[in-house]
């Protein structure tokens, strides 16, 4: 009785562990399913049945505009076709790139092509300003050996162009695209820097060491002659402009995106007024405009100015506090309350970000336009 007993809790114990290790097995394989659908949730494919072609590609779902002109591509297309033939695949977004197209070889092996369509014109971006966007799509059209033309819609949100984003996927830091916002070529900029050196011209007594608006003057300007140069931009700004500072603070660190407004945005409105990160970037556009080397210098939820006082690299830098525009105080006065400010921030290790605009410029950030 006893060995029969124990013959049925064997087996009972043998059903268990089979179910046990039956249900462990539907549970990793779910998981795993459950893990390359999400690998896979963006991952859009198409069959384009006239032109005999498969289509695979992961379109973006919103477009950031601002960084559009600075990104290497905007979507790489893979594609591949049972009978070898040419194919001709465009793709274009209507309303704000032109068509871009690329005759390519399909095969039985799928092979890639990058597409990043070029800008309208300057235009397509002046349309999303403010807290605009709008819906748009992308399209991409395959035409095949028949000439048989097979289209693949895809819808897609346009954010403004004064959308900043300050984080990317995982947390990466897209802070030197501030960058694009520094537009040294902007009519609005070349005309501040005329009214400055008309400024700089009438008030020779306020600027001693540099009687014009000439840069580092191949190396020859001396640090005197540069700071002044910078406080006669200031001075334009605060006394011929009166721009006023206005308080919200930058989102950075912390924030995910905040609208920021370019140059000509501000110095075109009657009653110009900035932000720190703003009029921050108003002078680095200018001092780019005549040669000069911009930083700007990101703090805790704040931004100001930073020049380099020379044209080699070991050259000391000074700073300018551009929140004193609204205290109707002179470039120089700026100048003193941003060094002393930097140095503040410096000893409580809060320096977070210098963006050296030159540097952006080697890495491919260009102007915004």
């Amino acid at each position: 009785m006893r060995s029969r007993r124990s013959r049925v809790l064997r087996v009972a114990l043998a059903g268990v562990i089979l179910v046990a290790g039956a249900l462990g097995y539907v549970l990793v394989g779910l998981r795993l399913f459950g893990q390359y659908q999400l690998a896979y949730a963006n991952y859009q494919v198409d069959v384009a049945g006239k032109c005999d072609t498969l289509i695979t590609w992961t379109p973006p779902s919103e477009i950031y505009t601002a960084f559009y002109e600075n990104e290497p591509s905007l979507l790489t297309v893979r594609y591949r076709s049972p009978n070898p033939q040419p194919l001709r695949l465009t793709l274009s977004i209507p309303g704000f790139t032109q068509a871009q197209s690329f005759d390519v070889q399909g095969s039985a092996a799928f092979r890639t092509q990058s597409f990043k369509p070029p800008l309208l014109g300057a235009s397509a971006l002046d349309a999303l300003v403010g807290p605009q966007a709008r819906d748009a799509q992308i399209e991409l059209s395959v035409r095949g050996a028949n000439q048989q033309v097979c289209d693949t819609p895809w819808p897609v949100r346009l954010e403004s162009r004064q959308l900043m984003r300050w984080q990317g996927t995982g947390g990466k830091d897209l802070s030197p695209y501030l960058a694009g916002w520094v537009t040294p070529q902007s009519a609005a900029v070349q005309t501040l820097v005329g009214r400055a050196a008309d400024w700089l011209a009438a008030h020779p007594q306020d600027y001693p060491a540099a009687n014009a608006l000439f840069g580092y003057n191949g190396g020859a300007a001396s640090p005197d002659a540069v700071r002044q140069q910078v406080d006669a931009i200031y001075d334009t700004l605060a006394f011929t402009y009166r721009v006023h500072y206005v308080n919200p603070n930058i989102a950075y660190p912390d924030g995910e995106t905040q609208l920021i407004r370019l140059p000509q945005d501000i110095l075109s409105s009657p009653a110009p007024t900035g932000m720190c990160i703003e009029t921050t970037i108003i002078m680095a556009s200018a001092l780019e405009a005549i040669g000069l080397r911009p930083y700007i210098i990101i703090v805790p939820h704040h931004a100001f100015l930073g020049v380099s006082l020379g044209q080699a690299p070991t050259a000391p830098r000074e700073y300018w506090e551009t929140t004193d525009l609204n205290s109707g105080v002179s470039g120089d006065a700026a100048n003193v309350h941003g060094d002393g400010e930097f140095q503040q921030w410096k000893r409580q290790n809060q320096v977070l970000r210098t963006i050296d605009i030159m540097v952006e410029r080697q890495h491919g950030i260009g102007p915004m336009e």
